[in-house]
Order: structure tokens, then sequence, then C-alpha cells
């Protein structure tokens, strides 16, 4: 399942530094090869997480890759990844 596939990635970015290093320098290669749509591998590699949101991603995981991303928490962080997810709702989460 590609969603399986985009959270473990999600996952990794924000717990493995040598993966994130890598994901920093060329997303597409470092999630080359991995079950994921055309749409997903598209909103992994622009870090839109609006998009990857709306995907099903689970939203610990996209949040926890948006800290990551941004590095780290700050108020002006949270406001923007609020924004970000305005109007959407939760949909199926399960992998």
């Amino acid at each position: 399942m590609t969603r399986y596939a985009m959270n473990e990635a999600l996952w990794r970015y924000a717990r493995e530094p040598a993966f994130r290093a890598r994901f920093d320098e060329d997303p597409g290669q470092a999630i080359a090869g991995n079950d994921l749509s055309e749409a997903e591998s598209a909103a992994l590699e622009k870090k839109d997480i609006r998009s990857i949101f709306a995907l099903g991603a689970h939203p610990f995981l996209v949040y926890s890759f948006a800290i990551a991303a941004n590095g780290g928490w700050s108020f002006e962080f949270m406001t923007d990844y609020v924004a970000k997810l305005e109007g959407l709702e939760l949909g199926d989460i399960e992998t």
C-alpha cells in the first residue's frame, strides 16, 4: 500500500538524520524505489504539507515531518502549519 510507504518516509525524515540529509539533497533519489504514487512522490519532494495530509498520511507523522523540515518548532511555525491545513478534514488514516 502506498500510504504505508508515504508514512514511512515521513517517519524516517523526522527520526533519521542521515535519511533527512539525503532527502534534503535529492528528495527524488531518497524516496526512489518506494511504493509511492506519483502524487505522493510529488508532494513529498515539494514538502507540500497540505497535499501530504490530503493524501491520507497520518497526522502525527505529517506534523513530525513538518517540524523537522522547519528545523524545529516555533510559534511562527505553528501558525503557518495550521494555516496550511485549514479547511481539510481528517480522512481514513488506516495503513
